[in-house]
């Protein structure tokens, strides 16, 4: 008679279980920074593209409506801010000029500002742009040039901008999206 061959039980190790643990926590280090960069370019892209977007409907409405429109950053979603410097993360409106300048109610449309958290929008001394009935823009609180520009920016990264342009015919675009490629600014506000 023979006895049965007892078989052997096959398991992790201790070392094989650390060793498999370390690798992942390496990967998730690596994944995770990648990741935030990933969010980071995600919300800048976000910001300009909602800004160009408000651009050019302001374009085309007040070509539309034959008056003028402006867009301009707006803290309480009614009325224009004024004050430089102008920031526009605290959101921004798109609302028809009446003839004395003023703003007609009700505002066209409005970001506010929870659309552009997490990223610096600065425009220097423009107070918002003004489009005319023919489609042309000018900014408002600046009168000389033919070609005006916002910086988006990363709070965590200067090397990161985003600039969105608005040349004199009323036209709208991104001037960069790297600094090594375009001329951009080498800071952010």
């Amino acid at each position: 008679m023979t006895l049965p061959r007892r078989s052997r039980l096959r398991g992790v190790t201790l070392i094989e279980l650390l060793v498999t643990l370390a690798v992942v926590a390496i990967l998730l280090t690596l994944g995770v920074g990648a990741f935030r960069t990933l969010i980071a370019n995600a919300k800048m892209t976000n910001a300009a593209n909602s800004l160009i977007g408000h651009l050019q409907f302001a374009r085309s409405e007040a070509v539309k409506r034959n008056r003028r429109v402006e867009v301009c950053p707006s803290e309480d979603g009614r009325t224009c801010s004024d004050t430089p410097p102008v920031f526009w993360q605290g959101g921004y409106i798109v609302a028809v000029v009446n003839e004395e300048g003023g703003l007609v109610s009700p505002v066209l449309r409005r970001v506010d500002g929870e659309a552009m958290r997490g990223v610096t929008v600065g425009s220097g001394s423009i107070e918002g742009f003004i489009y005319l009935p023919d489609g042309t823009a000018r900014p408002d609180g600046m009168v000389s040039g033919t070609q005006w520009a916002i910086k988006i920016c990363d709070p965590g990264d200067d090397e990161r901008i985003r600039q969105v342009a608005v040349n004199a015919m009323g036209r709208t675009y991104v001037q960069c999206n790297d600094p090594s490629l375009y001329t951009c600014p080498a800071s952010c506000p």
